[in-house]
């Protein structure tokens, strides 16, 4: 929320017109939905809308606090292959619909990601509700309860980072990759039929989430994100991988290897049928939403 906001002032809308509290805002102009944000995105191109993603996320920087994974998965996006990242742009409606659905049973606060993750696992119609609520149960349980870091999270700076003075914020995009690990029992690929509804509403634009973030939020989901690297997550996942990967499901898959009960084999399956999914659903590579359904599936 900026400042203004805060504050009470309106803005309006440079697409629409109308007037908001809660602006979207982008490199200068505000927006009053993610529908609004989407128009000018058709309108001005994805090479453009990256260009003032990045200096939204400057001038974010240089005047506050701003996560520097925020700028690097954004980036993440500028280098993505074309065909991959149209894929993405497409499923985003799918992705993000069971957001509201989710969010009626949380129990603490989520990073919005996390939250669209957990969704995009719904978006096919073949992963029940029930098993994204006990993904959703045991992120929380994580957040909630030290003693279940102790038995879930392998990396020793990491569940000191978890056991901290005060408690956890909320969910993150980390804490739900480790939750996701611990309940995908059953990894191995099966068919089921594709239910994927047609896009009839609004889409979720989640670029500018770290800009909207809460800022002590932010900073612990930094010092969770960080421990991918110190582990050499990334590495170890990219190798097993054989299809065309988007960077930001790349960061997600390394995030299961966090979770101390994750094995190698199990990971692979993991991995294998994640790619299955993709081609099942004749995309051009991978992204975080044929992960998650493969975890959804997975589910014990």
């Amino acid at each position: 929320m900026s400042t203004d906001t805060k504050n009470g002032q309106q803005h309006i809308c440079v697409i629409c017109g109308q007037s908001t509290h809660y602006p979207i805002e982008l490199n200068e102009r505000r927006y009053c939905s993610s529908a609004c944000i989407s128009k000018y995105r058709e309108e001005a191109g994805e090479q453009q809308f990256q260009k003032d993603s990045i200096a939204t996320f400057e001038k974010k920087r240089d005047t506050g606090w701003i996560p520097e994974r925020a700028l690097m998965y954004i980036n993440m996006c500028r280098r993505c292959n074309k065909d991959l990242r149209e894929m993405c742009k497409a499923n985003q409606y799918v992705s993000g619909l069971h957001r509201e659905k989710l969010r009626q049973s949380e129990t603490v606060p989520w990073c919005c990601h996390a939250r669209f993750n957990l969704s995009s696992a719904l978006s096919d119609g073949t992963v029940p509700l029930e098993s994204a609520l006990k993904i959703q149960a045991m992120a929380e349980e994580l957040v909630k309860n030290s003693a279940k870091s102790e038995e879930v999270v392998g990396p020793e700076a990491l569940r000191k980072k978890m056991a901290k003075q005060g408690g956890l914020k909320g969910v993150t995009t980390t804490i739900i990759d480790i939750a996701a690990a611990e309940m995908a029992k059953n990894p191995e690929y099966s068919p089921f039929e594709d239910k994927t509804p047609k896009e009839d509403g609004d889409v979720m634009i989640h670029y500018a989430a770290c800009l909207e973030c809460d800022p002590v939020f932010g900073a612990e989901c930094e010092e969770q994100a960080v421990e991918k690297d110190l582990n050499n997550c990334v590495e170890q996942v990219d190798k097993m991988t054989h299809s065309l990967w988007c960077e930001h499901t790349l960061q997600a898959l390394s995030a299961l290897l966090l979770n101390k009960n994750m094995t190698q084999t199990r990971i692979q399956k993991i991995i294998d049928s994640t790619e299955t999914i993709a081609k099942e659903k004749s995309d051009p590579g991978v992204n975080t939403r044929h992960l998650f359904i493969a975890l959804g599936r997975a589910v014990a």
